[in-house]
């Protein structure tokens, strides 16, 4: 019996780790050097045209910022226009929108519809052969715009490009630290896909797509996810352009990035839903990798409690109840001790908690409650706003 826990214990953590772990080596097999992008030349006259979209609820602290950075790459990139859809804020964002009213096209929602009714509206409204989708606190380059075209023109098997997201303020919590460790491994297996199968979706920060490819996603799902992974069952690529990075801030509470990965699981589990009959028909190597990249991600709570609880059992069996007792006891303290004082192993723990924790409620929350987050509040700190103190 103590060597069937103890089997178990091993088993699942393997099963927590594949997708951050195994997943990665196994994609070395297949990886193709010559599948990268560097910068690039100036873009030729005649490129397609393209349009800039983004919604925003209440960002009233980096929107202007955001508009001018955004006219600038309008500006940089040529024949492009850029959609605005204001998504019935009740800070001061639709206010400091107005003045950018006679160059871009803004739309002021009446009421919260969320932010896929608004990306739809802003496609409907725009003709471009080139979509480009950001998010109101994400920060870049002026050129960002011509770096991402540039694979998209070379290739025409490649039907999406996303820059690569770099969190900004990793040195400012524990939570922060943690979340900007876990983004670099996620961001360093899009390079392995991009030089393989072809990224497994990809994030809203920054990415543009051919609008041939467009799916309108229907409102209730999150749009990023499920316009990436229609492109992926269409049989066209998506590559991370690794030179081209964008920045914005991570959460810095635990308790904060807990409700942002419940709300993120719950949304990535909702597409699967939607798109799984046609998913499941993807070849063998991409079905694998939409597995082990995304289902075995949100399944890594569940992973971990059982391989914690068959390793506390293996302890007890060998070396009798009470240490097991004492192993279950240590993690409890060690959690309790990270949610009351900035010491970093204990943070770090406590943060990795919160965070597992928001997964798997937000696994519940989509396969039980059938729940959806067609609107939703950012989290504070993510808009550089603070929170109530926590993390020390």
């Amino acid at each position: 019996m103590n060597d069937f826990a103890a089997l178990a214990s091993l088993l699942c953590a393997l099963l927590a780790l594949h997708s951050i772990a195994l997943y990665p080596l196994t994609l070395l097999l297949v990886a193709k050097r010559d599948r990268t992008f560097t910068a690039v030349p100036p873009l030729p006259p005649g490129r397609p045209t393209l349009a800039i979209c983004m919604c925003a609820y209440n960002e009233e602290k980096p929107i202007e910022a955001k508009m001018e950075r955004l006219l600038e790459i309008a500006a940089a990139y040529g024949p492009a226009t850029i959609h605005i859809y204001a998504d019935a804020p009740t800070d001061r964002t639709a206010a400091l929108l107005e003045k950018y009213a006679d160059r871009a096209d803004i739309v002021f929602g009446q009421e919260r519809r969320g932010k896929t009714f608004g990306m739809n509206l802003l496609v409907e409204r725009s003709d471009s052969e080139l979509l480009l989708f950001t998010d109101a606190n994400v920060e870049s380059e002026a050129d960002v715009a011509q770096q991402l075209v540039q694979p998209l023109l070379a290739d025409p098997e490649i039907g999406c490009t996303t820059a690569r997201l770099v969190y900004s303020n990793r040195k400012e919590t524990p939570t922060a630290k943690l979340g900007a460790a876990y983004w670099a491994v996620e961001e360093a297996i899009k390079r392995l896909e991009s030089r393989s199968v072809g990224l497994i979706g990809c994030d809203g920060a920054m990415f543009i797509m051919r609008r041939s490819l467009h799916v309108t996603p229907p409102a209730h799902l999150i749009d990023d996810l499920y316009l990436s992974l229609s492109i992926l069952i269409s049989g066209s690529r998506i590559v991370s352009v690794d030179h081209v990075e964008v920045y914005e801030r991570s959460a810095t509470q635990a308790s904060e990035e807990g409700r942002r990965k419940r709300r993120i699981a719950c949304q990535a589990w909702n597409v699967h839903r939607a798109l799984w009959p046609r998913l499941r028909r993807l070849p063998a190597l991409s079905l694998y990798a939409y597995f082990s990249h995304r289902p075995m991600k949100w399944l890594m709570p569940f992973f971990v409690a059982a391989s914690v609880c068959f390793f506390t059992l293996a302890i007890g069996l060998s070396r009798g109840a009470f240490a097991g007792l004492a192993t279950a006891a240590g993690i409890a303290l060690a959690y309790l001790i990270g949610s009351l004082l900035p010491l970093p192993p204990f943070s770090l723990f406590y943060s990795a908690v919160c965070s597992l924790a928001g997964v798997a409620i937000g696994t519940y929350e989509s396969f039980i409650l059938d729940r959806t987050y067609t609107i939703w509040n950012p989290a504070l700190s993510v808009r550089d706003q603070t929170p109530l103190a926590e993390d020390g």
